[in-house]
Formats: structure tokens, sequence, C-alpha cells
């Protein structure tokens, strides 16, 4: 068994937190290990990012070593500074509200369509993230740093002790040992739970399963929109340079292209789309009963909604399409003497508002923040204040999971009608557009705010009470009334002007609403124009 000198802080899992948080440490002077059971280039789900993504990207990038994650921040920059990544643009979040049997049909004032903008323009939009493109280059750029990596090396378990932690496991070399002050798990879904002691709690809603896959040669929806004779009003973006979501009667679907906004500028073949179902678990059971073979459930359930079936009939998978049952986890611990998790690792719920991206990189800042600084041979000792260190980060995660489990599954309590939904979805983008008007134009110490408004009480208090009237009314919910809620409960931090009824749901971003709403924000106008510059990520 070999024994590989100690390391300040160990890493296990190389995705973009892992390999951001691992090169951020040995900036700031530590011995990192980043250990990876697989090996890179490889696939990863996870891909849609957001303005609070790009926001805690910036903060990232002006700490020490990490100045290129700027260019991650806006679509326009990472064109042309990191090209040969492949990514999407993300203008903000559509949603289709589809009926089984039934071409696509928007409905009387845009009733089954929603578009909410996150960005004015393709220049500051966000991105999709081609994971095994990014990872790749991220993990590259930790070892290019100093930080010593392991491939193909499985973590079998973990001794943890007063002076630190052990990690015995295999590798290609054979067996392995290696001693860290520190370990940070970044390994995904349940991480080293089970070696760590850490329990799970069973089956956390919602109750869903995926059906998923990478394709080339899939159309734009507006496109099929229109030739099966669907008039889409014209929007703040166009609807397929976004997030896209099909609501279904057994889930939803995503669509996400790794693309430039104009369809003239795909490369040569069509661009790479991800897409998957979130299928409720009885609906999944059935279909996956009935097609025992993925790709032939993906079929079946094209099928039922023909401008879907449409769009994708020229798609071809370029890698096998696959399940992955369940989606949902939580964890009941998120850290613990001389190790904590970043939040994939505790839980997720659903990729339905794009969450993970932002609240891992806000994560990675706080891990930076306990385990960057101070003298190496004082790397979060065992005793206080250390664990009231660690136990902040970990409160204030458990209840950011909270918060976003009610922001999900309050959505999945109305995914069937898609009136009620979108009203639902306003309570998100309102926590969203708050925090980030916020983040962009007021000082302070933002990656400990609280993801999506939890430490804000108004923020909170509307998630929680939002999500307690719905799951009374499930299906019962009255679109009208739910509406009407929303819109008042909202108000307090509503700077974007949503839940509106003239913006027919669709939604820009909207400067000068803004500033007329400068004292949500604690600001005046004149403070608002003076701070405008802040909002574009140039």
């Amino acid at each position: 068994m070999t024994r590989p000198g100690r390391f300040d802080v160990a890493v296990v899992g190389s995705g973009f937190g892992g390999s951001i948080l691992a090169r951020g440490l040995a900036a700031a002077g530590r011995r990192v290990l980043l250990v990876e059971r697989g090996r890179h280039p490889r696939f990863a789900l996870g891909e849609s990012a957001t303005p609070l993504a790009a926001i805690a990207l910036e903060r990232l990038a002006a700490r020490p070593g990490l100045g290129d994650l700027a260019a991650l921040a806006a679509a326009g920059r990472w064109r042309r500074e990191l090209p040969k990544l492949r990514h999407g643009v993300k203008r903000g979040f559509t949603f289709y509200g589809h009926r089984p049997g039934e071409l696509f049909d928007p409905g009387a004032d845009n009733a089954r369509r929603l578009l909410v903008a996150a960005s004015p323009d393709g220049e500051v939009s966000d991105s999709h993230w081609v994971r095994a493109d990014l990872d790749h280059h991220l993990a590259g750029a930790a070892r290019a740093a100093g930080v010593e990596m392991w491939e193909g090396a499985e973590v079998e378990a973990v001794e943890a002790g007063e002076d630190g932690v052990r990690l015995v496991g295999r590798g290609e070399g054979g067996r392995f040992a290696v001693d860290a002050d520190f370990l940070v798990d970044a390994s995904g879904p349940g991480g080293l739970s089970r070696l760590l002691g850490v329990a799970h709690r069973p089956d956390p809603p919602p109750h869903t399963a995926l059906l998923f896959g990478h394709f080339a040669g899939v159309g734009r929806f507006a496109e099929a929109a229109a030739r099966t004779g669907a008039a889409l009003e014209p929007g703040p973006f166009p609807d397929d340079a976004a997030a896209v979501h099909h609501l279904l009667a057994e889930g939803w679907m995503y669509v996400l292209r790794f693309a430039p906004e104009a369809a003239g500028d795909e490369p040569p073949g069509g661009a790479l789309t991800s897409a998957g179902f979130v299928l409720r678990r009885g609906a999944a059971d059935c279909l996956a009963a009935e097609h025992p073979e993925p790709a032939a459930a993906w079929a079946a359930l094209l099928a039922r909604y023909p401008t879907l079936a449409d769009q994708l009939a020229g798609a071809r998978p370029v890698r096998p399409i696959a399940w992955r049952r369940p989606v949902a986890h939580r964890l009941e611990a998120a850290a613990g003497p001389r190790w904590l998790a970043l939040p994939h690792v505790v839980a997720f719920h659903d990729p339905l508002f794009s969450t993970g991206i932002a609240w891992t990189l806000v994560a990675v800042e706080r891990a930076l923040d306990l385990l960057a600084g101070g003298p190496p041979d004082d790397l979060l000792a065992a005793g206080p204040p250390a664990l009231d260190r660690l136990a902040r980060y970990a409160d204030l995660l458990l209840r950011e999971a909270d918060h976003v489990g009610r922001l999900v599954t309050g959505a999945w309590a109305v995914l069937a009608d898609a009136p009620s939904f979108f009203a639902w979805t306003q309570l998100y983008f309102a926590a969203a557009s708050f925090a980030e008007a916020s983040q962009r134009l007021l000082p302070g110490d933002h990656a400990w705010d609280g993801f999506l408004g939890v430490t804000d009480p108004v923020t909170e208090g509307f998630v929680r009470q939002g999500h307690a009237r719905v799951s009374a009314m499930g299906a019962a919910a009255d679109a009208a009334s739910l509406a009407a809620w929303v819109r008042e409960a909202i108000a307090p931090r509503d700077v974007a002007g949503l839940a509106d009824p003239a913006r027919r749901n669709l939604y820009p971003v909207d400067v000068g609403l803004l500033a007329e709403r400068a004292g949500l924000l604690g600001l005046t106008r004149e403070e608002v124009a003076q701070r405008a510059g802040r909002l574009r990520r140039v």
C-alpha cells in the first residue's frame, strides 16, 4: 500500500466545482490533491448557467489564480477567449404547455407559452455548458496550477481523526492511502456519504426519473411550431436561444442547444443538443415496462406530442439514450470535522430552474473563504472556532436545499396546468432577479447572502407560503387566484416587472423599470443609473 506525502486539502471529484476549488486553494499556497474516479473528458449533466452563476464566476475571477473564469461569465467573451470549448447561448427561459396528441398551440393571450429574459442580448448572455469540454479544461488548468491530480482513482474508505483524514482506495497504480488535513467532497450525488457515515433522507420529492441523451440534428421548436400552424408572437429573444422547457402530462422535457443564437451560425451538421424527459415515477415505470430499450421509450414518448416529434424528427443520438433513477436525493449533513461537501453531493431536486451551476459556484466561494486563509498548520483544526465556521457553511447549505426544494416541488404540484405553473414560476424569477440586482448594485459579501434569497425573510416567506398554498390545492389550483396571490406576494421584491398580465407572458430585461423600482433595493433612480454599467457583463 502506497503512502504519498500529506496534503493540506484533498478534493474528491474533478467536475467544474472541484477543479475550480482545487485551483483556488493551490493559488493560496495549499498543497492540494484532486481525485477523480473517471478520466477526462467525460460526460456530465448540469449544463445550463444563469445570471447568478455569471456573478459568482466574476467574483471568483477576482481571486488569485482564477482570472480566466471571467471568460465563462458571458457568451460573447467565451466565444472570443475560449473558442474551442463548445457552449450555447442562453438568453433566458422558455416554457411551452403541451397536450398529448395535439399540435402545440400557444393559446389565447399566449397562455401556453412563457419567455423570461435573463440578458438583453447574446453578447452578455449566459451559456449552456458542454460539461465534457469545460470540466476537462478546468481540470487541466488545476493541474497546470500545481494541483496533484489522480484520475481513475476510486476512494473506498475514509478514516477521519482529530489530526486529519486518510483516503484509502484503488487507482491505476494499485491501492493507495493518502493523508490530508481536510477533505472536500465534490464527487456528485451522495458522494462519500456512506464512507463518512452521513444519512440519506429517504425518497425525497419530487419522485421522478430522467430519460436523456445528447443529439445532433435537432431542429428549432419555433420552426416546428410554425410548420404545424402555431403562430408565435415575437418575444424578447429567439425562443430556442434559451433553456427550453416543455410541460407534458407525464412531466416535462428540457432542450438545451449548444449553438449560437442565430440559426445561420450553427456548425456544419447542426448543433449538439442536450435533451431529456423528467418524468413522474409512475409514468416512467409504465413507459419503461412497455418499451424496455431507452431509445424505444424515447420514441414512444415523443410520438405523443406531434410538434415535438416534428422538431426532433432528424435527431441522431451521439451517445446512447439512458435512464437515470432517481433524480432527487438529499443528505442530512453538509459538513463535519475536517470535511465539507459541495451542494450537488448534498441535495438535488430537479433541473427545472437551472439552479445547480450557480449554487455550486457560490459554495466554492465559501469553501475558498474557509480553506484558503490562515497558516497551513492551522487549516481548520478539529476544534472551535473552526467547527463554528463549518457549521455556518453547513447550516446555510441545508437551508438552501430546503428553499430550492420548495421552489421545485411547488412547481411540480401545478405542472399539469400551464397557466398555474407559469404563475408559480414568478416566485423563482422574483427571487432570482432581486438577488441578481442586489449583487450587481449593492456592496456586500454576497457569497454568504443565502442562495436565491433564503436568508431574506420576504423572499423566503413568499416561497414557503406559496409552497404551502399549492401543496394544499394541488391539481385543483385555480390559475387566476394563484396568479393574483403571486403578484401581491412578490411585489416587495419584484424589480423585473413580473406577474404582469399586460406582458402576455413575454418578459424582457427592463433596466428602466429596475430604475423605477430602485426603492425596493434601498437605492434611488439616480444611484441605479450611475451603477447601470454593472448590469452588463462585458
